[in-house]
């Protein structure tokens, strides 16, 4: 997400539709060194409020890393990448800004932000996966390391204060900060809603945005996962028919993904698995470890060619690889995400809007269940949260220029949820990319051109998006 800031002290107006928001005084960028960045990047912080009520009390300092702009002249409205998750630290999509935005970068600097509670901005971070038995466990947010999380994090932050709006406010303060006169914004997954939020709150400040993944305010997590899994695997199973070698190798990966969830609902899938130390656990992995774990490897179109053949190895009898790929998404997850970020964000944003017995009933024919809601709706339950704002959840009506981008296969995003946020967006246009599923790396110089031609003109007419239809689904791994 890039990000060009106004001079110092410079205080947005207060008009209707535009939330206002206090700068600090001009961050000092000195020149850093950031994995995936090559060139002039320079590091910093902008110092902003945790509670914007009360200015004088405690201040939270925000990263941000700017890559300055290659070539001359350079633009004065920059692009900033904003991180999914919630939880990821937007500081450490480097090396994805210069595989996607290069193009972007000759004439604009990129902006790299760490959202309040990630990285290096007063991080909310706290192991969940405490022990063995949790990597395999029936829950992503095991009870007592929720209440631990809680209970350490709470002497250090107003754990109410880390949610989309306030980060929306930080990413204003920023641009104000550094002096930009307006920002493109560039949103993954949690990152378009993000984007979505500072429109909304800060309408003049935006010229275009790209959001891929889409995950609309209207839109209630994980109450969709569900559906939206099941259609991503049934996507799976078609293009496996498809492909003679997967299906002569492969004939049913639904009845291996049922031979599979059935066992581990009795209890009988159970493996070794590395620990980490130099020695070896032996978990017992249930049902919806392996149903969450699925969707998240779905998420990949590499991983997700290997479905197949993970699902068939582990119905004949070998539990190990599957066991494997739990535990690796798991700590993948815990590593890579802010815990208390993630759930101060989830659950202001969506926790009050969930629906278990709803989830229950609607989604007992999916391989995931209702097993995804219930999991934040139990960690919600411990933690603390503000009164969410209304409007919140609401469609964001906006002239911005905007490019929605889905991948096809996508089983968080689909496209049908760009498909709605589209029809409040009169200046917006949606791709859908062929063979894509929910991250980009399969099709990264395909969209680089794209996104490079709209930032540049802020307009997507008559944008060439003719490469989006060719598939870039690598082939299912076959033995």
């Amino acid at each position: 997400m890039i990000v060009r800031l106004l001079p110092a002290f410079a205080l947005s107006v207060s008009i209707a539709g535009i939330t206002p928001v206090q700068a600090q005084p001009a961050a000092s960028l000195t020149p850093c060194a950031v994995r995936g960045l090559t060139g002039d990047v320079r590091c910093g912080v902008v110092r902003v409020p945790e509670d914007r009520g009360m200015p004088v009390g405690r201040q939270i300092d925000i990263r941000v890393v700017v890559a300055r702009a290659t070539e001359t002249p350079r633009q004065t409205d920059p692009l900033v990448l904003l991180a999914g998750g919630p939880g990821q630290a937007g500081t450490e999509m480097g090396e994805f800004a210069t595989d996607a935005f290069s193009l972007v970068r000759r004439t604009r600097d990129l902006v790299l932000v760490d959202a309040r509670g990630t990285g290096r901005s007063n991080p909310l971070s706290c192991a969940l996966m405490r022990r063995p038995e949790d990597l395999g466990g029936s829950t992503l947010y095991p009870p007592e390391s929720v209440r631990i999380c809680r209970d350490s994090l709470s002497r250090v932050a107003d754990l109410t204060r880390y949610t989309t709006e306030q980060i929306a406010d930080d990413l204003e303060a920023v641009r104000q900060t550094l002096g930009y006169t307006q920002l493109n914004l560039y949103g993954t997954s949690y990152g378009s809603r993000l984007a979505f939020a500072y429109i909304r709150r800060h309408p003049t400040s935006v010229r275009a945005a790209v959001l891929k993944a889409v995950a609309p305010p209207t839109l209630i997590a994980p109450m969709n996962y569900a559906h939206d899994a099941e259609r991503a695997f049934g996507l799976l199973e078609r293009d496996c028919r498809a492909d003679t070698a997967c299906a002569r190798a492969f004939p049913s990966p639904r009845a291996d993904l049922d031979t599979v969830l059935a066992r581990a609902a009795r209890g009988e899938v159970r493996a070794p698995v590395p620990n980490g130390r130099g020695g070896v656990d032996t978990i017992v992995v249930s049902r919806d470890a392996i149903a969450g774990s699925l969707m998240s490897v779905m998420q990949s179109a590499m991983q997700r060619s290997m479905v197949p053949r993970l699902l068939r190895v582990t119905a004949a009898g070998d539990p190990r690889p599957l066991a494997t790929a739990v535990v690796q998404v798991r700590r993948a997850i815990d590593s890579i995400i802010s815990a208390g970020m993630h759930l101060s964000v989830g659950c202001t944003d969506d926790g009050a809007r969930l629906d278990t017995a709803a989830a229950r009933t609607d989604d007992a024919r999916t391989f995931l269940g209702g097993s995804r809601v219930r999991m934040l709706a139990d960690a919600c339950r411990e933690w603390p949260i503000a009164p969410p704002d209304p409007a919140a959840g609401t469609a964001v009506r906006a002239t911005t220029p905007v490019l929605l981008v889905s991948g096809d296969l996508d089983p968080n995003t689909p496209p049908h949820h760009a498909d709605e946020a589209l029809r409040t967006l009169p200046n917006g246009k949606h791709v859908v990319l062929a063979g894509v599923a929910h991250g980009w790396s399969n099709v990264t110089a395909c969209g680089a051109r794209f996104v490079a031609e709209f930032i540049e003109r802020a307009s997507a007419r008559e944008l060439d998006v003719s490469c989006a239809a060719v598939s870039s689904a690598p082939r299912f791994a076959v033995p």
